[in-house]
């Protein structure tokens, strides 16, 4: 059950960046945030909104040996998402990674479908992220090249009005 109020994924961004600076100085790694001014919030449940964000990120920066991670988030044309009609923002996590293998692309998302990395973890975490953002009426999705890192993205209906 979510518990459904205004949420400002900027907001939320911006804590699990601050909460993961550490982690990300540690490793080397550079953390660029990307935000749009101006994005909408969403209606949402904002601490399973934050799971999705902080496991993206997290995985960005645990599986990027050097470079950067770039977040980005941004309002979407409306004309560029299928589906129902409205207003979506869209949510990237961006890393230099190694890349996924394309044959281990469409596991990431299943339950226990884990990548053969060796940092590879449970493969529950992008299981749950998945099932969050469904909850959520979005999706979610990877874009990756071996040896060009790897692109997850998320897209989330701006709800009009709160209930």
């Amino acid at each position: 059950t979510l518990n459904l109020q205004a949420v400002d994924l900027s907001q939320v961004i911006e804590e699990v960046a601050q909460e993961l600076e550490p982690l990300v100085t540690e490793e080397g790694l550079s953390l660029v945030l990307e935000i749009t001014d101006s994005v909408p919030s969403v209606e949402g449940d904002r601490l399973e909104l934050r799971r999705v964000v902080t496991n993206l990120i997290g995985n960005a920066i645990k599986f990027t040996d050097q470079g950067s991670v770039e977040v980005r988030l941004y309002p979407l044309d409306p004309g560029s998402v299928s589906g129902p009609s409205g207003r979506w923002i869209k949510l990237e996590v961006q890393d230099s990674g190694p890349g996924i293998d394309p044959k281990d692309q469409s596991l990431l998302f299943e339950r226990f479908g884990r990548g053969r990395h060796r940092l590879s973890g449970s493969g529950l975490g992008l299981h749950l992220s998945r099932c969050i953002v469904e909850a959520h009426q979005g999706e979610i999705s990877v874009e990756s090249s071996l040896g060009q890192g790897s692109c997850f993205g998320v897209q989330i209906p701006v709800k009009q009005s709160l209930h």
